[in-house]
């Protein structure tokens, strides 16, 4: 079993920081804060910093510091329409490749969703993670590493508001059936359907978040960035 490094250490809790909201968008990161906070040295967390940098969750700011990524509601839209259309032809190309073991490992982590939601409260931090690891698994069995690759870096910049969405009960709900849909769909090989609901799923959580939530950018005056073009995926 790999031992965790505490650059690895610092990297995880201060994700997990972020998704969770208890760093907000446009918020200053010090590493005296957080070495005090997770009791190590701040070299592990100037090397986390660069990690979390390229996947986008920090920007560091010349002679101003380290800062969490804010991002508009026109970045959202931007992320979450890229998305829907990844997984959806991720799902399109892995449906003839599909083998009976991956549907299994595919099911029961339909089954792990669904153990999260029923738990009193909901594990949504687990939940979260079974639910990129459904959409993962998809990606890896299309065989399309470059999709992958890309669709890892867009998780990774929405990852706090995919918590924020799931925290709509209604939503939630819709997404552990939805999962066992896109299961059913991927099993019985219908592609059209099976790529349709996908694309549903994804478009859903970006409605669920224009209208519950605002976005806004501390680095734009710029009331149109604030803007989502076009109109709602299901409204």
């Amino acid at each position: 079993m790999k031992v965790e490094s505490l650059v690895d250490i610092a990297r995880r809790h201060i994700e997990l920081w972020i998704i969770k909201g208890e760093y907000h968008p446009g918020q200053k990161l010090t590493e005296e804060e957080i070495s005090s906070r997770l009791d190590i040295s701040r070299m592990p967390i100037r090397e986390a910093f660069k990690a979390l940098e390229i996947e986008g969750l920090v920007i560091r700011k010349p002679r101003r510091g380290v800062f969490v990524t804010a991002m508009t509601e026109k970045d959202v839209w931007e992320v979450y329409t890229l998305k829907a259309s990844l997984y959806e032809l991720a799902t399109d190309q892995a449906i003839e490749l599909i083998t009976e073991k991956e549907l299994d490992a595919l099911k029961k982590k339909v089954r792990c969703m669904t153990d999260c939601f029923e738990k009193k409260p909901v594990d949504l931090l687990r939940y979260q993670d079974y639910h990129w690891r459904f959409h993962e698994q998809i990606m890896t069995i299309s065989t399309n590493t470059r999709l992958k690759k890309i669709s890892a870096s867009l998780h990774n910049q929405v990852a706090r508001f995919s918590y924020l969405s799931l925290q709509d009960k209604a939503h939630l709900n819709s997404s552990v059936q939805y999962h066992q849909d896109i299961f059913d769909a991927i099993k019985a090989k219908e592609a059209p359907r099976a790529c349709r609901l996908m694309k549903e799923h994804v478009l859903m959580a970006l409605d669920v978040l224009c209208d519950r939530f605002e976005f806004d950018d501390p680095n734009s005056d710029n009331a149109a960035d604030k803007m989502i073009p076009g109109v709602h995926a299901t409204g």
